[in-house]
């Protein structure tokens, strides 16, 4: 049994971010980290700006060009059917990032690591019990006891789970993505473009590969023809940009909803990352959003009112989401060549969900 001041289970951006600010304050924290993590897509992107975010947390190194690559724009096809770029060579917050999202993660445990954190590797979650302080049991027959528990554990929120705390989707998205060797063109950044149903990306990734993925709602993919390279021959540019091995690419869904937990934090817990609010990929922001916010989940479990910083904390979370709510409406709405896409009509409405928060007067959970 091993016992720690907080326990913070996931070892993603957002559990490391917490775990570093709570160990660099002399908080003793243990970092559960599963051996067969939850499978996710790879490549991510970095907005402008970001750089120095990820530095004040992980450490300088964290973004070395020698395992990332500097993203200098992005194009999109939105609202028309020109392909538009903007260009991040005059913003004032420099060049964004596209990442190498497994080098980063790896580095992120091994700063948080350095930072005095200690992880342990488990094969699975198993009981979470509360009676003066928190247990968790694991499948390796070990158990942690902890005084405060965080749930970093992605859009499964196992914890909460456990803890009955529900999880509000805002939408049925899905991302039918591939990988595959790069021979696309040469542009460094994002090329978005808006069709009938959803939307594509595509992004080149370090080491000479590419991301491609298609963004629909679940039921609009499973009652459609469910074509990903015959509804890639219909778009006006991405699939020119992507180039031609992303017609012999297999691609998997994944889940992409928008969607965040009906309860941020309770007696003794808390959930970052994608466990607290899963944010739309069109906005580049969920990677951001979870440091950022697991960072500052860290910073108020050390304060010495510890309930008013992480209220604070919640507040501050809550606007978060409503912006990004009032920026998914608006971005919507641009895209008005399809009056009558199912898919569009349903985001181009504010969700009253994600506008207004219900993270305010916390109803006591049940364990």
């Amino acid at each position: 049994m091993s016992d720690c001041d907080v326990l913070v289970v996931g070892a993603g951006p957002a559990g490391c971010a917490t775990a570093i600010r709570t160990a660099r304050a002399g908080l003793s924290t243990i970092l559960i980290d599963r051996a067969r993590p939850a499978r996710t897509w790879a490549g991510e992107s970095l907005p402008p700006g970001m750089g120095k975010l990820m530095g004040s947390v992980f450490g300088d190194g964290i973004l070395s060009e020698r395992h990332h690559r500097a993203a200098f724009g992005t194009r999109s096809v939105w609202g028309s059917a020109e392909l538009a770029e903007t260009d991040f060579l005059t913003n004032p917050l420099g060049h964004g990032w596209l990442l190498d999202r497994a080098r980063f993660d790896a580095d992120a445990k091994v700063a948080a690591a350095t930072a005095g954190v200690t992880i342990a590797t488990v094969r699975r979650l198993g009981l979470v019990s509360r009676a003066s302080g928190w247990q968790v049991e694991t499948g390796d027959d070990a158990s942690f006891t902890a005084g405060f528990l965080v749930d970093a554990t992605g859009r499964s929120a196992a914890l909460l789970r456990q803890l009955r705390v529900a999880r509000i989707d805002a939408d049925r998205q899905i991302a039918i993505l591939a990988t595959f060797a790069d021979d696309g063109d040469a542009y460094c950044g994002t090329t978005v473009e808006a069709v009938a149903d959803g939307w594509w990306y595509a992004t080149p990734l370090p080491g000479g590969r590419r991301v491609l993925a298609y963004l629909t709602d679940d039921d609009l993919w499973r009652q459609g023809e469910r074509d990903w390279h015959g509804l890639l021959g219909e778009t006006l540019h991405i699939g020119r940009c992507a180039g031609s091995n992303a017609l012999s690419a297999t691609p998997r869904a994944y889940p992409a909803a928008t969607a965040q937990t009906d309860q941020l934090f309770g007696e003794g817990w808390l959930a970052v990352g994608d466990a607290a609010a899963s944010f739309d990929p069109l906005s580049s922001q969920g990677l951001a959003s979870a440091v950022l916010m697991g960072a500052r989940a860290g910073e108020a479990l050390v304060q010495p009112d510890r309930k008013q910083a992480i209220a604070a904390w919640a507040a501050a979370y809550a606007m978060m989401v409503a912006e990004h709510a009032d920026l998914r409406t608006h971005y919507a709405r641009l895209e008005d060549r399809w009056p009558v896409s199912v898919f569009w009509r349903r985001r181009q409405q504010p969700d009253e969900s994600l506008t207004r928060p219900r993270w305010v007067g916390q109803r006591k959970q049940r364990v």
